[in-house]
């Protein structure tokens, strides 16, 4: 049976979460049956505040201490005056979820913070091009969010290039190594910062070649996952077919776009 649901990636990061008892001080439960209920109509001045403004590049003031254990929920109370903060970080596919994310919570005038992150033509294997470990260092310590959400993966079927210019050959052993030690980076400066860690499995592409480095990203997460603390959500498992196959129309719904590796609406 297939299993695609268009609200589960957002209930599942928000549901696990736990906060305090009512939507101005409310529990992961609370805001996840909020975020899972028909959105009220849009009043004035209701939405998400204005940190997505800020730049990945903005000095921070506080510096982090890396590595310890990630925490598993959100343990602090959250209120309308000081709320959620989730985080996403990632590729082009990332960007989507994190502007869908926001349109949900801004919805329902939930006490969400949503500081989207995601950056088109990015991943982990060219540091060269856009350091996502570095960047992230910057970016946890000037907005300190509770939840980071990371997907990475699409942009990723290419030899390694670190920021120290060090290159590492695709679809070998030691590229399997270097990209776990990028993602690990990025965990340990969570961890530093005190953040629960999503990290979803990438979802299948239509694209063979693509695919193949997607389903190899999926077992190195689960395993960086595993020993890190970091909750693992595999998207083939949830947007994808009877064995994790790539599928475009679900439900009636068309769920990907017609480039075969992106989300619609729908999709979301």
């Amino acid at each position: 049976m297939f299993r695609f649901s268009k609200a589960v990636l957002p209930l599942l990061l928000v549901f696990t979460a736990a906060c305090g008892t009512d939507l101005q001080r409310a529990s992961a439960q609370d805001l996840g049956a909020a975020l899972r209920a028909p959105a009220p109509a849009v009043r004035e001045g209701t939405g998400v505040s204005d940190e997505t403004a800020k730049t990945e590049t903005a000095k921070a003031e506080t510096v982090l201490v890396r590595g310890g254990a990630l925490p598993q929920r959100v343990t602090r109370a959250v209120s309308a005056s000081d709320p959620l903060r989730v985080m996403v970080i990632g590729d082009s596919l990332a960007d989507g979820f994190g502007m869908f994310l926001e349109q949900m919570v801004a919805q329902r005038g939930l006490p969400v913070t949503v500081i989207n992150r995601g950056r088109t033509s990015t991943g982990l294997a060219r540091s060269d091009f856009y350091d996502w470990p570095g960047q992230f260092a910057a970016m946890a310590a000037a907005d300190r969010p509770d939840i980071v959400v990371a997907n990475f993966g699409a942009n990723d079927n290419q030899p390694i290039r670190l920021a120290s210019g060090t290159s590492v050959p695709y679809d070998t052993a030691d590229w399997d190594a270097a990209y776990k030690g990028q993602m690990r980076d990025i965990l340990d400066t969570a961890a530093g910062a005190g953040a629960v860690f999503y990290l979803l499995g990438p979802a299948p592409d239509a694209d063979s070649h693509r695919n193949a480095l997607l389903s190899k990203a999926n077992a190195l997460f689960r395993d960086v996952a595993r020993q890190t603390g970091a909750h693992f959500i595999s998207l083939p498992a949830i947007t994808g077919g009877p064995n994790g196959e790539y599928v475009k129309v679900a439900n009636g719904a068309t769920i990907r776009s017609g480039d075969g590796s992106h989300f619609t609406g729908a999709g979301y």
